[in-house]
């Protein structure tokens, strides 16, 4: 994505989070979620009631959905999973909360929001990821990630702690950006064969 489709993204006054869910994928997040017979599910923003009406039968199942008066921030129920599609304007601040009510959710990122920072953050709060699915819904931004995590798990990816520098110099400089190459520091001209 380009720095303009950023800004604009970023600087809009009205957020896009109104995106509902494909039903092959609402059933693929759900069955990855391996629920069990009586396990509370919470749809944490109903919106077309995808994610809530295709839960299995044996559960017990119940949902969020603000312009119902049903905030998903006012609730403070435990919950066995948490399964839908957040609006990513409100991604951390959601990812928290999720986090105080439930052991295991599952959530489709798209892969621009599937930053380390917000990895880092969920992994250090004792999530580990336990699954992982990779797609394109033809009609979003970019790819997408289904990814299910679950308390006190193993994870089956880790991030690096620390950013990567230049191993010539040790800082962030442009090597291979505005037009250096990208094998070379710009602040030392030395060639990395």
């Amino acid at each position: 994505m380009n720095n303009k489709t950023c800004n604009n993204i970023q600087k809009r006054k009205i957020a896009n989070d109104k995106i509902y869910t494909p039903k092959p994928v609402a059933l693929k997040m759900i069955e990855m979620c391996d629920l069990k017979e009586n396990d509370t599910v919470l749809d944490p923003s109903l919106g077309g009631g995808v994610f809530y009406n295709n839960f299995p039968s044996y559960v017990e199942k119940d949902f969020c959905e603000i312009e119902q008066d049903k905030n998903f921030f006012e609730c403070n129920e435990k919950f066995d999973c948490i399964t839908g599609n957040p609006p990513y304007s409100l991604w951390d601040k959601w990812l928290e909360h999720t986090m105080k009510l439930t052991d295991k959710f599952c959530y489709i990122f798209g892969v621009l929001n599937f930053t380390d920072n917000r990895i880092k953050n969920i992994l250090k709060k004792g999530f580990g990821i336990s699954k992982i699915h990779l797609l394109k819904i033809n009609w979003w931004f970019g790819h997408q990630l289904i990814i299910v995590f679950e308390k006190n798990k193993q994870s089956i990816i880790s991030v690096e702690e620390n950013r990567i520098y230049c191993d010539i110099c040790n800082t962030k400089c442009k090597r291979g950006l505005n037009g250096n190459n990208i094998n070379e520091c710009p602040n030392n001209n030395l060639c990395i064969l």
